[in-house]
């Protein structure tokens, strides 16, 4: 039988790849795999594939290491890559953060227009090194990237994120047991509503009403909520009042898209503090910092456990299954144990309705060695749809145009942005990010 070959390009973080080693650990099915570790950075990847092995050892984790900075040595022969990782990492993202805040246009499409190149960068390398692997999309935008990879490229994708966890976060503050609760929501990547939400099999929804009159404000009040507290933020429950669903995950905060009506979350700090948290939020200057000092801080711990003799990786790294869908969805193609996983997958059949078939959208997925299927999840509300979706949706068609090289496409998603004053402006702030050094991607858009 040939020898299953996982590769992990942007293994430098510690966090991600030291939690898929320990899925690997409590996996046995999966024992004898190849797990080969890619990133640019020697350093991280030599001390990412040392922790690894000395987990494997704690945890009596049959896996064979490999490591090198050579994408391409890495993609060679790969049944499964899994990309989680950032260009240029955290200083670069910030940088381009810090270009749109200074020209007054605070939002996220010159930095997912750069990673949304790179990410076309990795499948077309997946195309000509392993054709036949699943590329499991882990690095961010789902979303654009996925329908980028789907339409530009003929890698097999598949994307996955945390945010439809979010509805385990309404039950905590709801007070609910999470194994009594269910829920479903889809939508795109970062854009999804609940529309479904049941206790003990009933409707959970009437409680979530019941909070919000009885509850909410003693909530809002607690001083020592962290950026990262969004699900049942001011701004999740303004958005529920006016769409009729909650939206999950990461959806409370991307309503500052551009046309859409986040801006009023985000007029300024005070606002933002009003809306989110006291930091003013995950997007927030101070927000983002906090959220950068607390990887950092994840980071100390990773690296006092692999790095003292006697300390054990699994005092961080427990061995259960972790919350990843990543190392089980694997086990369910390989060994044909049929699972429902919340997958961004290619629209086709109309998984989600009222959009194209090309374009990825964030739904159910029943796995099995008869491969990945989508559910059919139906039709959001007329007010979703509208307001939410439609505007999105057209943010990702100019974003897909853009990596083509359209400068013009990538100039009217930022003259969309509530922010934009002029054209000079919009201008201004593309020519800096095409002349910026650290651009590897600037001669796309030369013509």
């Amino acid at each position: 039988m040939k020898q299953r070959k996982i590769a992990i390009i942007g293994a430098g973080s510690a966090q991600f790849s030291g939690g898929i080693i320990r899925d690997l650990c409590v996996t046995p099915n999966l024992y004898g795999t190849k797990l080969t570790l890619m990133d640019v950075d020697e350093q991280r990847l030599h001390f990412i594939t040392e922790m690894g092995k000395k987990l494997a050892k704690e945890l009596n984790g049959e896996l064979i290491f490999e490591s090198t900075t050579d994408r391409a040595a890495a993609l060679d022969g790969a049944d499964y890559v899994i990309n989680t990782a950032q260009d240029g990492g955290h200083s670069w993202a910030s940088a381009m953060m810090e270009m749109g805040r200074e020209a007054e246009l605070p939002n996220g499409c010159i930095p997912m227009v750069y990673q949304m190149l790179f990410l076309l960068d990795v499948s077309h390398d997946i195309e000509k090194y392993c054709p036949n692997a699943l590329q499991i999309q882990s690095a961010n935008p789902v979303f654009e990237g996925g329908t980028a990879i789907h339409r530009l490229t003929k890698a097999r994708t598949i994307g996955l994120c945390h945010g439809h966890y979010g509805y385990r976060e309404i039950a905590d503050v709801l007070g609910l047991d999470r194994k009594d609760v269910t829920a479903r929501m889809y939508g795109f990547n970062h854009w999804i509503w609940m529309t479904d939400f049941r206790y003990k099999g009933q409707n959970a929804y009437p409680m979530i009403d019941k909070w919000i009159e009885e509850k909410a404000e003693e909530y809002w009040s607690h001083d020592d909520r962290k950026y990262s507290d969004q699900q049942m933020s001011r701004a999740a429950i303004h958005q529920y009042h006016m769409f009729g669903l909650m939206p999950i995950g990461d959806t409370p905060r991307m309503m500052d898209f551009p046309n859409m009506i986040g801006w009023l979350y985000n007029e300024n700090l005070d606002v933002k503090k009003y809306w989110y948290s006291k930091q003013g939020g995950f997007d927030s200057a101070e927000g983002w910092t906090q959220y950068l000092e607390d990887l950092n801080q994840n980071l100390r711990n990773i690296e006092r456990v692999a790095t003292h003799p006697e300390a054990r990786v699994s005092e961080v790294f427990e061995p259960v299954q972790s919350d990843e869908q990543i190392v089980p969805i694997i086990e369910s193609l390989e060994c044909d144990i049929k699972r429902v996983f919340q997958v961004n997958i290619a629209n086709e059949g109309q998984l989600v309705e009222g959009f194209p078939e090309d374009i990825v959208v964030e739904c159910e997925g029943v796995i099995s060695g008869a491969g990945i299927n989508g559910v059919h999840m139906g039709r959001l509300p007329e007010r979703v749809m509208a307001t939410a979706m439609n505007p999105r949706f057209a943010q990702c068609e100019l974003l897909n145009q853009a990596v083509k090289g359209d400068r013009e496409a990538l100039r009217v998603s930022l003259l969309m942005n509530h922010g934009a004053k002029s054209l000079k402006q919009v201008d201004t702030l593309i020519d800096k990010w095409l002349t910026d050094p650290r651009n590897k991607y600037a001669d796309v858009f030369q013509s």
